[in-house]
């Protein structure tokens, strides 16, 4: 399948990941709080890379069923990217509007852009796990919303080409955390969201969206090979 390697971009967002995951297991100190900033900061430029990215591969689709003469088998790819492209802009959509939920609520910001409540976990826990036992947090409509896109996704551009692969896994089906014993019994909401500072909590939702973006950029990719667009280079 076109896209089957990970770019440099890819395995940078890979790596972050892997570094979120140690940050939220250290004791939380100003310090800490300063890497989940940086690690946000930086995975939000890299999505705003990606959706450029991806919006250029659209592009190329289109021009090459123009430049094809617009056949229908052509115009049936372009109409599945523009599926693809709304439900990304959907989901990322999603995502932004509960990363400024979070912000606002914990006070919003100060004057030089850090977050007034980067260290709340209190009112971070409320907004996505809610009351315990209840699974009323916006954590499990997060759940459900990463993994219908991922599913979409796949039922556009074709299983065989592209694999259902849920982007929010509870502790027991993530690799991160199956064999922790303190973590594996934890579905995503808890793992993610309970007692994990704002801050880090930004993080988790950018972490998503480089992964919906990674996901849009596989399949973008796929479908532009079936019309010999060539995958746009970059260093």
């Amino acid at each position: 399948m076109a896209g089957g390697k990970e770019s440099p971009r890819q395995k940078m967002i890979g790596m972050m990941y892997l570094v979120l995951t140690a940050l939220l297991a250290l004791q939380v100190s100003s310090a800490i709080i300063q890497k989940f900033k940086f690690l946000d900061d930086s995975l939000q430029v890299a999505k705003n890379s990606a959706e450029k990215i991806n919006g250029q591969t659209k592009q190329k689709i289109q021009k090459a069923v123009g430049d094809a003469g617009n056949k229908a088998s052509d115009v049936a790819i372009l109409t599945k990217a523009e599926k693809v492209r709304a439900e990304t802009s959907k989901v990322i959509a999603m995502l932004d509007k509960l990363r400024s939920e979070l912000i606002e609520t914990t006070g919003g910001r100060e004057e030089d852009g850090s977050y007034k409540g980067a260290k709340e976990e209190t009112a971070v826990e409320v907004i996505m796990v809610g009351p315990e036992g209840s699974k009323k947090g916006k954590g499990y409509v997060l759940q459900q919303e990463l993994n219908n896109y991922s599913k979409n996704l796949s039922q556009i551009v074709g299983e065989k080409s592209l694999p259902y692969t849920p982007l929010a896994l509870d502790g027991k089906d993530d690799v991160s955390f199956k064999n922790d014993k303190e973590q594996k019994n934890k579905d995503f909401a808890n793992l993610n969201f309970a007692q994990t500072p704002m801050v880090a909590a930004l993080a988790v939702i950018s972490t998503k969206q480089a992964e919906v973006l990674k996901l849009e950029s596989l399949a973008l990719e796929d479908l532009a090979s079936e019309v010999g667009a060539e995958t746009i280079k970059f260093d």
